[in-house]
């Protein structure tokens, strides 16, 4: 095996398992022509190049470092203190990051479907469709400045991210001011349809997030099969915090819930028909026939222990069974299935 062939977990460095991109705090022990060697508390002490020397070090000094990952000629660790301070900024920066996280990145590119930029390693798609008017008519002008934008999607693997700034104001996202609170009714406009979500602007300016789960009663899988992107809707505030930042709304919750008859008018014993619509490892939800959900557990439906659910239900079996559990406030049924 040669020394460039040789990775950081073939590295014997006592208890300390290094790895690319870690922060450390070494100590100088020798300034050379070609840069410093730095003891790390290891077998092997490591190296920086002289390029990679953030300013003058003597013997001695302390030095925060990060792991390049490879052994020089020297059999030392090749390390870096230049970009230490950059990469303490990206890791803090990203670890906040999330959906509706306000971002000032460079545009890098002026595609004819949007805008690329970069922040901090990740690479930022704005489509023209969430990019503001004003901006949108000096759109190639904007290459290598500055914009701001809220994250749509994120994507840590990829390390990509959808934003848009058509969601901001003119006076950016204070929103402290606002008086808003749970139960209100307010009119707002779908940005953004997810997979599992929307991104919603009311029209207070307050952006707020609607869950699937919070779009019908019944089970869905697609959101725009009920709401459209760039029409308005009535919602109802679910839940918010002091500035707004992290609100959620609702769109079903202003229907009535056509399953509070129905759980009322049941009662435990009564017999019941359904479809095994999921399977989990404790149990099996059931579609009924009167579109309410159940759930068979796998300990109340066989005799035996440590049996697997997949080997009880099968996905699209139609089965029968009696309720054995009700909880009239949550509309959560359990069943056991007729043998």
């Amino acid at each position: 095996m040669s020394q460039k062939d040789i990775k950081m977990k073939d590295l014997p460095i006592n208890f300390t398992n290094y790895k690319k991109g870690d922060i450390i705090t070494g100590t100088i022990v020798m300034i050379g022509k070609k840069g410093a060697v730095v003891n790390i508390g290891g077998m092997r002490d490591g190296f920086v190049p002289n390029e990679e020397l953030d300013k003058i070090y003597k013997e001695g000094d302390a030095i925060l470092v990060m792991v390049k990952g490879y052994l020089n000629d020297d059999n030392c660790i090749v390390l870096d203190a230049k970009n230490v301070n950059y990469a303490l900024e990206q890791r803090d920066m990203l670890a906040n990051i999330k959906i509706g996280t306000k971002i000032l990145f460079p545009i890098t590119d002026i595609e004819n479907s949007g805008l690329r930029g970069n922040y901090y390693g990740y690479n930022v798609f704005v489509p023209y469709s969430q990019i503001r008017e004003k901006d949108f008519e000096n759109k190639n002008n904007l290459k290598d400045r500055e914009i701001e934008a809220v994250v749509l999607e994120l994507n840590s693997y990829k390390k990509s991210i959808v934003a848009s700034n058509k969601i901001l104001s003119e006076e950016g996202l204070v929103h402290s001011n606002i008086v808003m609170e749970k139960g209100e009714i307010l009119k707002g406009s779908v940005l953004k349809i997810m997979d599992k979500y929307a991104l919603v602007l009311l029209d207070n300016g307050i952006k707020a997030k609607l869950n699937i789960v919070d779009v019908s009663y019944d089970n869905i899988d697609n959101i725009a099969n009920f709401l459209a992107e760039g029409k308005k809707y009535n919602f109802v505030v679910l839940d918010t915090n002091e500035d707004h930042s992290r609100t959620t709304v609702g769109y079903k919750q202003l229907k009535p819930n056509p399953f509070i008859k129905i759980v009322n008018e049941m009662k435990i014993g009564d017999e019941v028909q359904g479809e095994v619509a999921k399977i989990y490892p404790s149990g099996a939800l059931i579609k009924l026939t009167n579109g309410m959900n159940a759930f068979a557990l796998t300990k109340d439906n066989t005799d035996k222990s440590n049996v697997a659910t997949h080997h009880i239900f099968k996905l699209g079996d139609s089965v029968t069974g009696k309720i054995n559990q009700i909880d009239k406030e949550s509309l959560k049924i359990n069943i056991i299935i007729n043998k």
